[in-house]
């Protein structure tokens, strides 16, 4: 139960009982990700979010781009009971780019990188390359590591039979997210969801983040199997393609 009398249950907290934070992240468990912004506080926890670059542009080489919904300590759309709710990203909104940039800062060890397309401009003789370009540092390389390590685990652990990729070690998390209504709420029923599925690989040394987001998935609503196969499919193709060698040749044997 919430402070404000709010009572929101996780029926993987009964079944788990107590969870060390990487159990958390394996269940997705609701409950522990309260638990940690119960301990962080509100400013801890929204600077965070901020940091990563929620809430505005990316400032990619694109116009039009959205800011997606982040309602702060003190607006309108703000309550105490969304914040314990935006611990598991309920009532946040983010655009793909914004999910795609801010795992990236932590497959870069802490750095937000500014997205873009555009690799460079050739006018005649001249051409113009863009470099990549440091937004801030959003967490420590170690905080970094240690996220990654996580991440892994939680592939190796959860995930590795549903979309497991033999051979490498990826760092991943799914993503199962509520469509709100026009008349207030959440849709109910079956394909109401947005399932996903994020990461970035080889965890030891990273070349790709790829997302995979499917609205309204009709067999299953769950980002692990909805979106699951799909994301394991374009890292097996992207490894093949770029001729990265397995990390663990000892799964392919298997």
């Amino acid at each position: 139960e919430l402070p404000d009398g709010t009572r929101i249950y996780n029926a993987l907290q009964l079944a788990y009982g107590p969870e060390t934070m990487t159990q958390v992240l394996e269940h997705s468990s609701n409950v522990g990700a309260m638990y940690v912004v119960d301990r962080l506080g509100q400013k801890a926890f929204y600077d965070g979010v901020l940091r990563f670059g929620f809430g505005k542009p990316t400032g990619i080489d694109l116009p039009g781009e959205n800011d997606g919904i982040v309602n702060l300590p003190g607006s309108p759309g703000w309550s105490l009971t969304t914040f314990y709710t935006n611990a598991f990203g309920q009532g946040i909104a983010v655009t793909p780019l914004q999910l795609v940039t801010a795992v990236s800062a932590v497959a870069n060890g802490g750095l937000l990188m500014r997205p873009y397309l555009v690799q460079e401009i050739r006018d005649g003789n001249r051409t113009t390359v863009t470099q990549p370009q440091v937004v801030r540092r959003v967490i420590q390389e170690t905080t970094a590591k240690q996220l990654t390590a996580m991440l892994v685990d939680v592939m190796d652990t959860t995930y590795h039979n549903t979309f497991g990729i033999p051979g490498y070690a990826v760092a991943a998390k799914t993503g199962t997210a509520q469509i709100p209504s026009p008349s207030g709420g959440y849709e109910s029923g079956p394909a109401s969801t947005i399932a996903s599925v994020i990461g970035f690989g080889p965890a030891e040394d990273p070349q790709f983040t790829v997302l995979v987001k499917i609205d309204r998935p009709q067999e299953s609503p769950w980002g692990e199997r909805a979106a699951g196969p799909a994301f394991r499919e374009v890292f097996q193709g992207l490894f093949l393609l770029y001729g990265i060698p397995p990390s663990r040749p000892q799964e392919l044997a298997q």
